[in-house]
Formats: structure tokens, C-alpha cells, sequence
């Protein structure tokens, strides 16, 4: 497990501060904790072996798999798995392991069971949608407000999204709140009346980027819908299914009579068979297909858009979707057109993974080699079964990549800049809800310089070294992981790309607020109770004094002491302040004077109130010559009164590490 130590520090210290404020209620908060980052099905920690076998024989292949897939099964608690390759234009292999069913032991055949095939839905989409563009009725560049009717995307930033953008994942929309994307419940809503419910909040402008959306996709399918004036479910059967003579695969949901007896069953963690998953946004996922209808999909992209004479593609449009559209840094992954690279080899690898409750997929190309392979896994296990297969089969028979180990001159200075804690971009920036908070625990990393290399949680350890300006590789070799860290225009570090999550979400840089040293939180707490308890000696001094009628001080030597007051009742403002935007709000590195608006002036209140203390204090040491010629109280008071005016100095310091005072 990893926590998030600052940001959680932070916001017991600030609600500490505030409790001893109001003296009359505890505030308490829970824990914040940041779990092991689940990792996308991109990731893996085996390193490679030298010798590569050749894949020149099915039987061979064969071997190799009985060999592993059986043990996944066992050792996942997987009740099946289908799996299909093709190679040089035709079937190389296909095979099922294992049982659709747990209870009744139906054996799994790959072209007769039929699986959920989750996120791979997207390709179909995608190809969908060039096929428009082929016939004219859409275009990849202008804004898809002008294939909706019933409802519009806000025109939140001057450029609008498109077509490219949506295929891309990076429109700039936050994940949509869409409830129940896969559950049992039958009640689907029509498209359209889902996205115009749901429609996501545009947090950047678009192409800037990627940020992984199911909703994103399924507005794809609802203008598929629009412009061809089909179901979208009978758009895909017409124009892709029964062209590629794949009869055994559907988006329908519940799938018609003459499949659903050959449909898997998905299992939990215990190997029982689960329920039927609808998918509220079905062109980003529901589809349902064989091994060996996949095997003709994968051929028709091998083959420039063509499967057994029926062309779904003009080959031009086929490459548009296998090669980079959106490419974050020249080392890392780029995003196709509905396809994604995966960095796993020498070898150009783009494909999709494909996730439901139960259901685990991924299905990838090899054009250079004339290669597809897909296979899917039918349990809640089957996640790192369906990663360690591919694994496995890269190491075995694809080439590892050569990578440069030279550090960039001055690595060991810069290695600290990059500190801090990352958050992914696929998020909810817009309200504090259940969904906010998932994400912001699992989609986090932490970023930390040791001895020039950086240090990335939850990585098992992995040091990184600079090898080019802000690009980054695992420091011995033996693993193929990199980073790729990015800066806006002032030269600051706002996020970063991987090689081992994929290109189809960043991680943002949070500000410091978050990840500053621990002990400025200690600080917090210490500076404010010690004024606090000087504030109420003084007061008690003062009751005390007023009884016994004792001669008044000065009234020149009052006001510093008052101005301690306002100086600690403006500390705790921004101390609330900040408490509640950290538990509101992902603030990114330079966001906090951003979304503060009229609130800013408090911290600069602050500041303005510690420099007359400072007069004060000097005053208190020296006297004020006119009006008073000797300086303030005994030698106790001044020392008492020049510690207090310097740790508001230190609070100064602390606010603007969490950068209240950037302009």
C-alpha cells in the first residue's frame, strides 16, 4: 500500500488547528489512503530471455500454451480461456481451455463459446466510424456538434472536439458519472437519453491530453446511430459482422436466442458462474464474440481492410487507425484511431485490452510480421491470467528493445525537480463524489529523487535514470519501463506518460500542498497552538490586571499583541481554506491561486499583518522615540514576542510553498 503521507498530514494537521480554533467541537476525518495503483493490462515486471523461439509452427505454439494457460486457470481461479492467432493472411491457431461453465462443465471450444470481449467493443466503433468518413457523412475534423441533435457538448474552450479527439480519448472530458456501467440490471437507456444526462464536464481543452472515455466512445456510437439512421447495434451486424462472416458475435444485450446457449458464463473469485453484464454504454463495450470471429476481424486489418473478398476498410483507413494520431513523447506509445500501441517489443504492437467484471481480453497486431493474437479469460481472475499470457508469449517469441543507460549531463541536479505526487488525468474534477475519490486512490503515483534516479511507488523498488531531458528509463536495463515527464510553458514539471500504464491517460502533477516535507505540517500545528497559548496568557494577564486595577500598558505597546491576533486568526482562515479544498479538490502544481478567486486575498492579508509584526518587533527592541523612548516590556516579553513574529515569518513560508502567493 501506498499513502498519499502529506496530503493526509496536512488535512489532519489543518482540522486540527481548526478544532483548538473553535474550542467547541472535535473534527475528525478518515484516512486517505492511496492503494497499489492498478496497473493496466500494458504493465509487466519480466524481464527478457535471450533465446526467441520461432513461430513458424502451430504445433509448437500449441506446446508452449498448454503448458502455461493451465497453470493461469489453476492458479487464478480461472474456470476458461479461448484463444485464437492468425499469421500470413490465414488461422495459425485457435484453442479453448478450460470450462464456460464451472457447475455444468461445458468445455470451451473456440469457435462456439462466446465471450464478453469488454473495451475491444471500441475497435468496432472505430472502424464504424471510418467508414463513414470513407462515404462522406462524417469528417475526423470538425466539431461533432454537428452530428448531434438532441443534445450538444458545451463549448467550454474555443476549440471544439472532434472526431479525432474522441477516438483518441482526448477530448479533455472528465470520466463521466455514468452509474452501473456493468451490472446486472436489464434497463439499459437509449443512448442518446444517457449521454445527454451524463454529459461530462470538458476539464482542458482538446488534444492536449489523453484521458481514457467510455463516454467519449459511446457518443462515437450514438452519431454512428445519427448519420446512418440505424441502431447502432445493427449498424455493426450490417456493415462489419456479417461482411467478415463473424456470426457468432453481437452487441446485443441479452444476446438473441440463437447464441445465448454458447454464451460463457463469467466467474467470480470464487470459480462460480456470475451474472450477465449490460454495459450502460454498449459501443464502448458490449460486444460479445468467439475466438474465431475475432480471428477474421484481425485478418481483415492485416490485410489493408479486406477478410475472404469483402472489404469493411479502404487501406488508407486502415493505417490512419494502426498508426500514431496522438503521440505524447517520440519514446512512449501513441494513440491510433480507436487502436493503442503497446511498448513491449521491437516490434510494433497495436491492439486493445478489453475488461468487464468477468471478463478479462486483449487483442493485439504484429503488421510487420503479419501477426494477431487474441484471447480472453472468464473470471474475475483472468486480469493478470490475460497479462502474464502475453507476457509470456513476447518474451518467448518477440525481441527485446535495445535501451540507452547513458545519463543526461546533470542528471543528479535535476532529478528533484521531478518530485511529487502524480495523479491520473482520467478523473472527476468537478464534484467530491464516490467515483472522485476511487480514482484519486487508485490512479496515483508518487515521485521520488534518490541519488539522481527517481524512485516511482508501487513499482516493486524500479529506480529510473535520465537519459534524454525529462525522459526516463528503469536504470539497469533488465526492464523495458519509461517515463516521460512534461512542462508548461514556465519550465514546471506538470505531468508525466509511461511506457507501463499505456498512452491513454497521463498523470498529473498535484501541488505541493499534497507531497510537501511531512514537517511542514508538524509546523502548522505547532505554530498556531504556540500562538494560541500566548494569546490566551495574554488574556488572562490582561483579566487578571483589569481586576486588580493595575495600571494600564501603553497603547502602543497593545498593538502588537493585537496584530499577533489578526495574524493568527488570518493563518487559520487560510488553514480552513486550504483543508477544504484538499478535501474537495485535486489541486494540479500550479491550480491553488487558480481556483482560490476572491479567497486569494487572504493569504496576502497574511502576509501584509507579518510584516507589521515585523515593525512591531523592532519597535518592542528599540523603542518609538516619539511616543515612547524605551523599549516594550521586559527582555522576557520582547524574546517571547520576536519568536512569535518569527514563526509567522516561517508560516509565510509554508503558505507559499503551497504556492498561495504565485501570481
Amino acid at each position: 500500500m501506498m499513502s498519499v503521507k502529506s496530503k493526509l498530514t496536512n488535512k489532519i494537521c489543518m482540522i486540527t488547528v481548526v478544532s483548538v480554533f473553535l474550542f467547541s467541537s472535535l473534527i475528525s476525518t478518515s484516512s486517505t489512503v492511496i492503494s497499489d495503483v492498478s496497473i493496466d493490462n500494458n504493465f509487466r515486471m519480466n524481464n527478457y530471455k535471450n533465446v526467441k523461439h520461432d513461430l513458424s509452427s502451430p504445433a509448437e505454439l500449441e506446446v508452449f500454451l498448454d503448458t502455461i494457460i493451465p497453470e493461469y486457470l489453476e492458479d487464478y481461479s480461472v474456470a476458461g480461456a479461448t484463444f485464437s492467432m492468425v499469421k500470413d493472411g490465414s488461422v495459425f491457431l485457435e484453442k479453448g481451455y478450460g470450462y464456460a461453465d464451472s457447475v455444468s462443465t461445458t468445455p470451451i471450444v473456440s469457435n462456439e463459446t462466446i465471450f464478453r470481449i469488454g473495451s475491444i467493443s471500441k475497435l468496432f466503433t472505430a472502424t464504424a466510424i471510418m467508414q463513414l468518413v470513407e462515404d462522406g457523412l462524417l469528417d475526423l475534423d470538425v466539431d461533432v456538434n454537428n452530428y448531434l441533435t438532441a443534445f450538444k457538448i458545451p463549448d467550454t474552450y474555443d476549440e471544439p472536439i472532434t472526431l479525432r479527439h474522441l477516438l483518441t480519448h482526448t477530448a479533455g472530458f472528465e470520466i463521466a458519472d455514468i452509474q452501473s456501467l456493468h451490472s446486472s440490471s436489464q434497463t439499459v437507456l437509449p443512448l442518446e437519453d444517457l449521454l445527454a444526462e451524463r454529459i461530462p464536464d470538458r476539464v482542458r481543452p482538446p488534444g492536449i491530453i489523453c484521458s481514457y472515455s467510455n463516454y467519449g466512445v459511446a457518443l462515437l456510437g450514438y452519431i454512428i446511430q445519427e448519420v446512418s439512421e440505424k441502431a447502432f447495434e445493427q449498424y455493426i451486424a450490417d456493415e462489419i459482422f456479417i461482411p467478415l462472416k463473424m456470426n457468432s458475435s453481437t452487441f446485443l444485450q441479452p444476446l438473441p436466442s440463437n447464441l445465448i446457449s454458447r454464451l460463457s458464463s463469467g466467474h467470480n473469485e470464487n470459480g462460480y458462474p456470475g451474472y450477465f453484464e449490460y454495459v450502460s454504454v454498449y459501443p464502448a463495450g458490449a460486444a460479445s464474440a468467439t475466438a474465431s470471429d475475432m480471428s477474421n476481424f484481425m485478418l481483415a486489418f492485416l490485410n489493408n481492410g479486406s477478410y475472404d473478398g469483402n472489404r469493411i476498410l479502404e487501406e488508407e483507413s486502415v493505417e490512419m487507425m494502426l498508426s500514431d494520431q496522438f503521440l505524447p513523447n517520440e519514446h512512449l506509445c501513441g494513440m491510433g484511431l480507436g487502436f493503442y500501441q503497446f511498448d513491449l517489443c521491437d516490434e510494433r504492437l497495436v491492439g486493445h485490452g478489453g475488461d468487464t467484471l468477468f471478463f478479462h481480453s486483449r487483442m493485439i497486431l504484429i503488421p510487420e510480421l503479419d501477426i494477431g493474437v487474441f484471447a480472453s479469460f472468464n473470471s474475475i481472475g483472468g486480469s493478470l491470467a490475460r497479462t502474464l499470457l502475453f507476457d509470456e508469449f513476447i518474451e518467448e517469441y518477440l525481441t527485446k528493445p535495445e535501451v540507452n543507460l547513458e545519463p543526461v549531463q546533470g542528471y543528479k541536479r535535476r532529478a528533484k525537480r521531478f518530485n511529487g505526487l502524480y495523479v491520473s488525468s482520467r478523473r472527476v474534477y468537478s464534484d467530491k463524489n464516490l467515483i472522485k475519490e476511487m480514482y484519486f486512490i487508485k490512479e496515483s503515483f508518487s515521485v521520488k529523487a534518490k541519488n539522481g534516479h527517481l524512485i516511482v511507488s508501487s513499482i516493486n523498488g524500479l529506480e529510473f535514470v535520465e537519459v534524454e531531458p525529462n525522459y526516463f528509463v528503469e536504470s539497469t536495463g533488465e526492464y523495458y519501463l519509461e517515463l516521460a515527464f512534461f512542462e508548461n510553458d514556465r519550465g514546471e514539471i506538470i505531468h508525466f506518460t509511461t511506457s507501463f500504464i499505456g498512452p491513454f491517460y497521463a498523470y498529473q502533477k498535484t501541488n505541493p500542498i499534497y507531497y510537501g516535507p511531512e514537517i511542514t505540517s508538524g509546523i502548522v500545528i505547532g505554530i498556531t497552538v504556540i500562538m494560541l497559548i500566548s494569546l490566551s496568557y495574554w488574556g488572562i494577564r490582561w483579566i487578571i490586571d483589569h481586576t486588580k486595577k493595575k495600571d494600564k500598558i501603553p497603547r502602543i505597546q497593545r498593538l502588537p499583541r493585537w496584530g499577533i491576533l489578526i495574524n493568527f486568526i488570518l493563518a487559520l482562515i487560510i488553514e480552513i481554506i486550504a483543508t477544504v479544498r484538499i478535501n474537495n479538490d485535486i489541486l494540479l502544481v500550479i491550480e491553488t491561486t487558480k481556483t482560490l478567486g476572491g479567497l486569494l486575498i487572504f493569504p496576502f492579508l497574511f502576509l501584509v499583518s507579518v510584516i507589521s509584526l515585523i515593525v512591531f518587533a523592532w519597535f518592542a527592541w528599540t523603542g518609538t522615540r516619539s511616543l515612547l523612548k524605551d523599549p516594550y516590556w521586559k527582555l522576557s516579553g520582547r524574546i517571547h514576542y520576536s519568536i512569535l513574529v518569527i514563526l509567522s515569518i516561517v508560516m509565510v513560508g509554508i503558505f507559499a510553498s503551497w504556492q498561495f502567493y504565485i501570481i
